[in-house]
Formats: structure tokens, C-alpha cells, sequence
């Protein structure tokens, strides 16, 4: 099986709202979208749970970016938590250090890139951290799965964001989405047309 999520953040004490340093709005509600987690621990092992509980250690998952933060060292713990031995990575922006392979860290994904195509039972489908508007045959039912907006970004035709936050509104827990759960999903949305492409042009 195939598994796609995005912006775990394993780690990032902001995303947490029993850690964040965000602010408040004058309704006391935090001002950026932040997990309703007490404590770090309790986010991350959510977060290590959600994938453990879904994806086996023959599966295939894409990672879509901004896997950990706070730390160098986080990159590699979260990794040796997962049981899947098949991750690949799309960079995030704040994926820097594997994007650098500070000391080899790269070795620990199965592939790492900046944007990939894959083609899944005759179905195109594009990754990438960042939402695009149009990609590549978007315009011939081609599908776009993103991260990076954290549940923020209203459905634009075959697109989606797959990330952890969009799990967890839909699901309960902060895990992937199968590729049978895309399919699902898009076979109830229709090609958005957004510029000249029509289903008739190249």
C-alpha cells in the first residue's frame, strides 16, 4: 500500500498549544492553528502512532514535507520510531539540513527530492510541498497532493492537502492518507479548468 502525509513537525514546540509562544487572540484562542496537545510527548507520540498504526514496514510512504523540527538530532529520532522502511521525502521549507544532508541524514529516506510524478495504477499524480493552481495534466484528471498549508487552503479540483491536520479533521488522529482513501476522495471532484487547457489540448 501506498501512504502519503505532510508537516508532522515532530517536535516543533509552537505547533503545540501547551507549548506555543504564538499569542493569543483577544478571545484567548491561540492566533496561529495550533494542536491541542498539554505537552510535546504527548504530540509527538501522536504523531509517531498515527503513522505506526496505518503504515507497514513494507509499505511505501511520501512524505511531503517539514518533517521535524526543533533540532538537528529530531530529524534522525523521529525516523527510528517509524516502522516503515520505505519513507521517501519531498522538501519542505523547513527541511534545510536534509536538503543539505548535514551529516549524511539523506541516508535515512528511501528517496529525497524537490518534486516528484508518480503514476499509480494509470493515474498521474503530482507531489509537491507547496499547493499549485495548475501541474502537470491537471487539465486530463492528473492528481496534485501538497502539504505546507495545514488544513488553510479550500479544494481546488483533483488537488489536496494530505498533510497531518487535514488527517486529523477528517479521521481523529494526526496519520496518512492510503491511496485508496485518495481515490475516494477525488472520484467525488471534478477537473478544475483554471486556464487555457481544455481536456482537448496537449
Amino acid at each position: 500500500m501506498i501512504y502519503f502525509t505532510s508537516d508532522t513537525h515532530y517536535q516543533h514546540k509552537n505547533i503545540c498549544k501547551g507549548t506555543s509562544s504564538w499569542g493569543k487572540n483577544e478571545e484567548g484562542q491561540g492566533i496561529q492553528n495550533t494542536r491541542d496537545f498539554d505537552t510535546l510527548e504527548k504530540m509527538n507520540y501522536a504523531l509517531v502512532k498515527g503513522i505506526n498504526d496505518h503504515v507497514k514496514v513494507e509499505d511505501e510512504l511520501w512524505h511531503l514535507g517539514d518533517w521535524s523540527f526543533g533540532g538537528f538530532e529530531n530529524i534522525r529520532k523521529f525516523r527510528e520510531q517509524l516502522n516503515c522502511q520505505n519513507i521517501n521525502l519531498v522538501f519542505g521549507n523547513h527541511d534545510h539540513h536534509i536538503e543539505n544532508s548535514k551529516e549524511n541524514i539523506q541516508e535515512i529516506f528511501k528517496s529525497v527530492q524537490h518534486y516528484k510524478e508518480l503514476s499509480i495504477h494509470g493515474h498521474k499524480v503530482c507531489l509537491l510541498h507547496y499547493a499549485m493552481r495548475v501541474f502537470n495534466k491537471s487539465h486530463k484528471g492528473a492528481i496534485h497532493l501538497f502539504g505546507h498549508s495545514h488544513d488553510s487552503l479550500p479544494p481546488l479540483g483533483k488537488s489536496m492537502d494530505v498533510g497531518v491536520d487535514v488527517a486529523f479533521r477528517m479521521f481523529g488522529e494526526y496519520r496518512p492518507f492510503s491511496w485508496i482513501e485518495i481515490q475516494s476522495i477525488m472520484s467525488n471532484r471534478g477537473t478544475e479548468l483554471v486556464d487555457h487547457h481544455t481536456e482537448k489540448t496537449n
